[in-house]
């Protein structure tokens, strides 16, 4: 039950976090001549949109989302609070671990912090979503969320883009 909590607390301060920092909306990269924020001068991070998955309007300012079909693609950018982004790490891992409703956890080697990728135990109802998060923690305090999703009956279809974006991801 912790490690939900954690889980969840972590999560607010991620989207707060973006708020706080004034984290580039569409409408601001827009007036740069910049529309994708993995087309942004000075990001810290690369990562390969599967193809066939275009950029969507969202509402909320500093989260970006690519769609194609019935897939999704959510990525969010902010700060770390807490002790330690060593600590904060680590804490995700084990509430991952811990969470029946994950069947794997992955460590994922990247110079310049750590990643996590887990994979969600796909739900009875084939129209209720499967999530794969891969979560990055970086040594200067800054945290990367990418939830891919798509409903059960979809997912496989979606498997080899998501896997491609996986491997592409690194930090700069």
């Amino acid at each position: 039950m912790r490690e939900i909590h954690v889980l969840k607390v972590i999560a607010v301060a991620l989207i707060l976090s973006v708020h706080a920092t004034g984290a580039p909306d569409r409408v601001a990269l827009a007036k740069e001549g910049v529309e994708n924020v993995l087309e942004q001068p000075g990001r810290f991070f690369d990562l390969k949109i599967p193809e066939g998955f275009t950029l969507a309007p969202m509402d909320e300012p500093g989260i970006f989302k690519w769609k194609k079909d019935s897939g999704e693609i959510y990525l969010v950018v902010g700060d770390v609070f807490g002790d330690s982004d060593e600590r904060v790490f680590n804490d995700l891992r084990k509430a991952a671990n811990n969470d029946k409703r994950i069947d794997e956890v992955k460590i994922l080697r990247v110079e310049g912090g750590k990643a996590l990728l887990w994979k969600e135990v796909p739900a009875g109802d084939p129209g209720r979503l499967q999530v794969w998060r891969l979560i990055a923690v970086t040594k200067k305090k800054k945290m990367i969320n990418i939830d891919f999703m798509a409903p059960v009956k979809d997912f496989r279809s979606f498997v080899p883009g998501f896997e491609e974006a996986v491997k592409s991801f690194k930090l700069r």
